[in-house]
């Protein structure tokens, strides 16, 4: 079997970097097949004319080497949960998730980024750093510490956007290092994380005085817990990473506590199947003042 090329000669894999990755990637498989079932998830079957192509660098057509060695490099970096991602020819990747779909409710609601910098936390595969930088965004700074950096990595040695993946968690994050943003945008975090305030705190510090918040987060259903937050160490959809549920009231008190008020909400969907009903949804905030009791978090160890 040859090294395997990425696409347009943007990068070559060699055998040691081949082995890093499929490593990487082989926890990432296990975690998705207890999850979902399945562990192969490119799902190259999307034939859609509308799918949203991030670059005019894909290419329009591929000729047989070029798509084997695409081919390969995308089933080298399952599980991809996002999409859907052209990258050449016929070739989309669908993914587990329509990331598109939820676009469909987040693009209203994105502020006017021309020219702005935007910072994306929890990128996974980089759909939203793609769309923000499409957007008009001059500096997009994607952060994901695990994996699924590699298919950011891959695709934009594809799409050529400019964005800036990183392998980092919000943990990382300092205004001091990588200065503040325009938009700060978050979904599917907060519930992994054992620090759910510590991390608003450093989302709110991330961003410039007149920035804006995109919170997009799982939430228990019921509105009879909506002041709530449950606790699931790792009971929820076979994932041991799931922390925290909070209610939509809970989730908008924690954001007005420690700085960051809230004038919208938005994009309600049903969430995952597991032992108790959750909603997706997205909070739109701004910086106001901290509750006056609100202790401040210092970075965690190993910051």
């Amino acid at each position: 079997m040859g090294v395997p090329v990425w696409a347009g000669g943007a990068q070559t894999v060699n055998d040691n970097d081949a082995e890093t990755i499929g490593a990487a990637m082989e926890d990432l498989r296990k975690a998705v097949e207890r999850q979902l079932g399945i562990d192969e998830l490119a799902g190259l079957d999307i034939v859609d004319p509308e799918v949203t192509r991030f670059s005019t660098d894909i290419p329009e057509t591929l000729d047989e080497a070029e798509r084997d060695r695409l081919l390969e490099e995308i089933a080298r970096l399952e599980p991809w949960l996002q999409g859907p991602f052209p990258v050449g020819g016929d070739l989309i990747i669908s993914g587990a998730w329509r990331n598109d779909l939820r676009w469909q409710n987040l693009k209203p609601h994105v502020p006017d980024i021309e020219g702005k910098r935007v910072l994306d936390v929890g990128s996974n595969a980089g759909y939203d750093p793609f769309m923000f930088k499409l957007l008009g965004a001059a500096d997009v700074l994607a952060c994901e510490p695990f994996g699924f950096i590699k298919q950011m990595e891959f695709l934009e040695s594809i799409y050529h956007t400019g964005i800036r993946p990183r392998k980092m968690g919000w943990q990382d994050l300092d205004p001091q290092e990588h200065g503040t943003f325009d938009l700060v945008h978050c979904h599917g975090v907060l519930y992994h994380e054992m620090h759910p305030v510590a991390l608003l705190q450093r989302l709110r510090s991330m961003l410039s005085v007149d920035g804006t918040l995109l919170l997009g987060s799982m939430m228990l259903a019921s509105a009879e817990l909506s002041e709530y937050a449950r606790y699931v160490p790792g009971s929820y959809y076979g994932d041991p990473t799931w922390w925290w549920v909070p209610g939509r009231l809970a989730m908008r008190w924690m954001l007005d506590s420690v700085g960051l008020q809230v004038d919208q909400f938005f994009g309600l969907s049903d969430g995952p199947p597991g032992e108790f009903p959750t909603v997706n949804g997205y909070f739109r905030a701004r910086l106001s003042e901290p509750a006056p009791a609100v202790t401040r978090v210092d970075p965690l160890p190993g910051k």
